[in-house]
Order: C-alpha cells, then structure tokens, then sequence
C-alpha cells in the first residue's frame, strides 16, 4: 500500500513537472506574458495526460514513455488553443503621432 502510493505521487509529481514545460517555454519565450494563473492549469493538463495514457492504451513500460510524452503535448496543446484564440494586441498611439482613422 504504501509503496503504491509513493509510487503514484512520484509519477504525478513527474507529470506535473513535464507539464509546467511548456508553460516555462511560452513563459519565456513571451517574456513573461504566459499568464501566471495558465502554470497550474498547464500542470494539471499534463496530469490528466499522463493519467490518459495507462487509463486508455498503454499499461506496460512503453506506456511510461508514452504518458510523460503526452504529459508535455497535452499542456502545449492547451496552451497553443489559448494563445490562438486571442485578438491580437492592438499597439498602442505613439506620443505625438495622431491616430489613423480607419474607413467606415
């Protein structure tokens, strides 16, 4: 019983760590614009495809590889959905420039 249980807390602290990866990328890569409150919605994404794995198709040791794979797809697929799905960011009227007018 208990080594199952530190069994399982070593593969879901594994898979969040795998899934905070692509937040820490987009993070960076961003400039810090990823969006604190998407870390633990990216860590959980990696958990539920972790857990998908086993679950659903794989439960030998390619299943291990194959869970810590999707661990890190799941959360960048959520990611990338996100940041698609955004207008994009209008920039802002340099000082002393007058604003354009657009044709109705």
């Amino acid at each position: 019983m208990l080594f199952t249980a530190i069994f399982l807390a070593l593969f879901i602290t594994g898979w969040m760590i795998v899934g905070g990866i692509p937040w820490l990328i987009l993070s960076v890569k961003t400039r810090g614009s990823a969006g604190l409150w998407h870390l633990p919605l990216s860590m959980l994404a990696g958990v539920v495809g972790g857990v998908a794995v086993p679950v659903l198709w794989l439960d030998n040791a390619t299943g291990i590889w194959v869970s810590f794979i999707a661990a890190f797809v799941v959360p960048s697929l959520l990611l990338a959905a996100r940041r698609f799905s955004l207008r994009p960011v209008v920039e802002p009227v340099a000082a002393g420039k007058a604003p354009e007018q657009q044709p109705k």
